[in-house]
């Protein structure tokens, strides 16, 4: 056998199994993209149950947390409005006694209407209590010194000026303005009386 003919037969050969292997990678890369299409679909479809499942979860989450805020905003609201009502009666007890005072201090009055005492002294502890329910710190200490300034003006004859008298409610007033979110800079009596 000479070189040529082993050439032709070994080409033979090749060429017969060449033609199979070309058949069978020709069927293989099908098989293999057919395969691959169907798991690159069941992911796809498992990554979309997945997704849909987590928007479920996220817009209950979100539901649930809007409810929260909302209910926390009632809460805040209500809040907002309990303390209004009670700095408006706290107001009111304490516009009455600086009435009596101011009354005093002018010399227009020569004391105290027993009524407005008995009043006062019955009303600014409820007021103590109202205030330590539904406010903050700043605003009690205000108003206890408010009341430990006119107290020895009511009972041990001591004697103070209107303006003294209206700075100490002004102060008090400021606390509560904060207190109330009310940022608009404080009130002064700038009257001359």
């Amino acid at each position: 056998m000479s070189i040529e003919e082993i050439f032709k037969i070994a080409a033979a050969i090749i060429a017969s199994l060449g033609g199979g292997a070309l058949l069978l990678a020709a069927f293989s890369h099908w098989l293999g993209s057919l395969w691959a299409k169907r798991m690159l679909q069941n992911e796809r479809a498992k990554h979309e149950e997945s997704l849909q499942k987590l928007k479920a979860e996220n817009e209950a989450a979100l539901e649930d947390l809007k409810a929260q805020i909302d209910t926390l905003k009632q809460k805040e609201l209500n809040r907002h409005f309990d303390k209004l009502a009670i700095y408006k009666d706290v107001i009111h007890i304490v516009s009455e006694i600086l009435r009596e005072l101011e009354a005093v201090a002018t010399s227009t009055q020569e004391s105290i209407s027993a009524d407005v005492e008995h009043s006062f002294a019955l009303n600014r502890n409820k007021a103590y209590g109202y205030i330590s329910l539904v406010s903050c710190q700043e605003v009690l200490d205000k108003y206890n010194e408010m009341i430990d300034f006119f107290i020895p003006l009511l009972y041990e004859g001591k004697q103070a000026t209107w303006e003294q008298m209206r700075e100490k409610a002004d102060s008090m007033l400021n606390a509560m303005r904060n207190d109330l979110g009310i940022n608009e800079g404080e009130v002064v009596y700038r009257g001359t009386r």
